[in-house]
C-alpha cells in the first residue's frame, strides 16, 4: 500500500519543540510535542495524546537560535489539523498540521531555518 502525498513544499526532518493550543472554547489542554518533518505550509508532529480538532488551532514551534550562543525563536501559526494516526515506529501519536496564517514574522523565521539547512547541505 503506497501513501498519497498531499505536500508540494519540501519537508525537513527537523525536530523542534511544540505546542498544540486549543481555542478556549474546545475546553482541551495545550498538548507538547515534538515535529517529525516540517515544511512551510504544515508539518508532522509527534505527541504522546490523541488529540484532534476541526476548528483552528494555534500552533507554538521552538526554532534553534540564528546565530551560535543567541536565544531560542517562537513562532506562532494558525492551523488546522489534517489527521492524526498511532505511528507505530515512534510509539507516538503524529498529528498532520497545516498552517493558514503567521504571527509576525514567524514565516520569515521559519524560512530562513530552512535557508540554513539548505546552505549547511551540499546539493
Amino acid at each position: 500500500m503506497t501513501s498519497v502525498e498531499h505536500r508540494k513544499t519540501k519537508r525537513y526532518p527537523f525536530q523542534w519543540k511544540v505546542a498544540i493550543v486549543f481555542d478556549s472554547t474546545e475546553d482541551m489542554e495545550t498538548y507538547h510535542g515534538v515535529t517529525n518533518d516540517v515544511s512551510i505550509s504544515g508539518c508532522a508532529v509527534l505527541t504522546e495524546h490523541n488529540v484532534f480538532s476541526e476548528q483552528p488551532i494555534s500552533i507554538l514551534i521552538s526554532l534553534p537560535a540564528e546565530h551560535p550562543g543567541g536565544r531560542r525563536k517562537l513562532i506562532e501559526a494558525k492551523a488546522r489539523m489534517v489527521y492524526t494516526v498511532l505511528s507505530s515506529g515512534h510509539r507516538k501519536f503524529r498529528c498532520g498540521v497545516q498552517f493558514l496564517s503567521f504571527k509576525g514574522g514567524g514565516r520569515a523565521a521559519l524560512t530562513r531555518a530552512f535557508a540554513k539547512r539548505d546552505q549547511a547541505i551540499p546539493s
